[in-house]
Parts: C-alpha cells; sequence; structure tokens
C-alpha cells in the first residue's frame, strides 16, 4: 500500500474526529460538562475517547513501530490501552485539540517519511500477530474511526437525556 492512500485514510478520519469535536463545542452546550459525561456505569467519557485516540498514535508510533518510549508518558498512562477513564481527569477541549495534534502530526510526519520498504517491514506483535507497518497504519485508521463512532454516538446519548436538539 502506497504512503499518500495511507495518509488520505488517516485524514479522512481525522477530519471526522475533528469535526464531531467542533460540533460539540459549537453546541451550546457546557463543553466541559459534555466531555465528563458517562453514558452508563463504567463507560468511557468523550474526554477519554478523544484522548484516547492522541495517546495511541504516540505509543503505536514510538513504542510498537520505533521500539521506543512514548514521549508523553502520562499521556499514555491516563488515555492509552488499558488505562481507565477516570471522572478525575476529564480533559479540556483545548487540551484534546492540543494531544491530538502534536501526536497525529508525529505519526503522519512519520508516514511521510517512510520508504516503501518500511511500509512493507513485518513486525511481531502480541499474541502471535504479525503485520506489516503498513497494515498498523491502516489499523491506526481504524482505531481513530472506531472511537469517533464512540463518541458520536455518546454524543447523540447525551442530546437525548439532555433534551438538546
Amino acid at each position: 500500500m502506497d504512503k499518500d492512500t495511507l495518509i488520505a485514510g488517516l485524514e479522512f478520519g481525522r477530519a471526522r474526529l475533528l469535526g464531531i469535536l467542533d460540533a460539540i463545542e459549537e453546541s451550546g452546550q457546557d463543553v466541559q460538562k459534555v466531555l465528563a459525561w458517562r453514558p452508563g456505569p463504567g463507560r468511557a467519557h468523550i474526554g477519554w475517547q478523544a484522548m484516547h485516540c492522541a495517546a495511541t498514535h504516540d505509543r503505536y508510533l514510538n513504542v510498537r513501530l520505533k521500539g521506543g518510549s512514548a514521549t508523553d508518558p502520562s499521556l499514555c498512562d491516563d488515555f492509552a490501552g488499558g488505562s481507565t477513564p477516570s471522572d478525575e481527569r476529564v480533559p479540556t477541549l483545548a487540551d484534546i485539540r492540543s494531544k491530538l495534534q502534536c501526536q497525529y502530526a508525529a505519526f503522519k510526519a512519520y508516514v511521510q517519511s517512510a520508504s516503501a520498504d518500511e511500509l512493507a517491514k513485518v513486525q511481531d506483535f502480541p499474541n502471535n500477530v504479525k503485520r506489516s507497518i503498513a497494515e498498523s497504519i491502516v489499523l491506526l485508521t481504524w482505531h481513530e474511526a472506531h472511537h469517533q463512532g464512540q463518541i458520536h454516538l455518546t454524543w447523540n446519548l447525551y442530546k437525548a437525556a439532555h433534551g438538546v436538539a
């Protein structure tokens, strides 16, 4: 798979994620209340879902693909896979946008600089999974779309629960 196609997929998904955050911001609702709202016990709030996308880009790029350490360990500790959404750590919309932009820019730059040989390189992942770097990038595109869908659903449930048109 060529890097232009991979980047187009990343860009398409990112635009949808930012679009739903724009809709929340422009809704006239208390944005922090929306970001902290949980659709049910034990379910993640919108703030966690969005920051999870940023944390996943950091961890996947720097730990899984490059074999190093996360650039923002506290982001990964609080929001990456395996973390538990916390009512005490609800990020602001400005924090979400900043982390999304920073981690996405680094991930996109990596994809743009990758050679065809590097994209074809197969890596070993947990549970005996083997995946090329290009396949990992496709996985990250799907991952962000998955969480954008959860954000969209949670936003719709919030609106229904609070009488928002």
